[in-house]
């Protein structure tokens, strides 16, 4: 295999080890028996787990980032433009074992893992997610201009969105359900459509 091609196995298998044992617990060992490769060769390009977790970390938020601009840049009404996004992101959110649990990080969370997960984050990590809420600030100007949503502030009912989207994933994570995230955008857009939609 190539190095790009073992990379990308690594850091596959690393989100299904990650989601099994948690960040803290998972070995070099784990991730190459997972990947099906030998340890050395992951050795020679991640000297460690925590290498790992930071390409995994970004290359899941550089995948949610396009995500984002693919959806601000194509056609159609706000509102499902709107739906849509929350549902994919749900979606990948539930397949990335780092952002879920960054997502659904909150002050009655003080799991180890939280701990590792806070300090891996870096300055363009919080800058891309305030991009991306700004995005879904416009796709709420435009629902305005389209005649679909009351008169808010777009950039906070933004962050008020973001944060429906964090509690639904501390919900999923409390209650330790395994169902699929679209179920509870749905639920989110819902609730979140009838306090905006005229």
């Amino acid at each position: 295999m190539s190095k790009e091609k073992d990379t990308e196995a690594i850091l596959t298998a690393a989100q299904e080890v990650f989601a099994r044992k948690g960040a803290i617990e998972a070995t070099l060992e784990d991730v190459a028996s997972e990947a099906k490769l030998d340890v050395k060769k992951v050795k020679a390009l991640y000297p460690s787990v925590e290498a790992i977790l930071d390409d995994v970390l970004d290359q899941d938020i550089t995948d949610s980032s396009e995500l984002f601009t693919k959806v601000i840049n194509d056609r159609g009404k706000a509102d499902i433009k709107l739906t849509r996004l929350v549902r994919e992101l749900l979606t990948r959110y539930q397949k990335s074992y780092p952002l879920f649990q960054v997502i659904s990080m909150s002050l009655d969370s003080n799991a180890a893992d939280d701990q590792v997960l806070r300090g891996r984050m870096k300055q363009e990590h919080l800058d891309r997610y305030r991009q991306n809420t700004a995005i879904l600030g416009r796709l709420i100007a435009q629902g305005q201009a389209e005649g679909l949503f009351t008169d808010v502030d777009p950039l906070e009912a933004a962050y008020l969105l973001r944060g429906m989207i964090g509690a639904a994933i501390r919900y999923r994570k409390v209650t330790s359900k395994n169902d699929d995230m679209r179920d509870h955008a749905d639920v989110i857009m819902r609730v979140f459509l009838k306090g905006l939609l005229r």
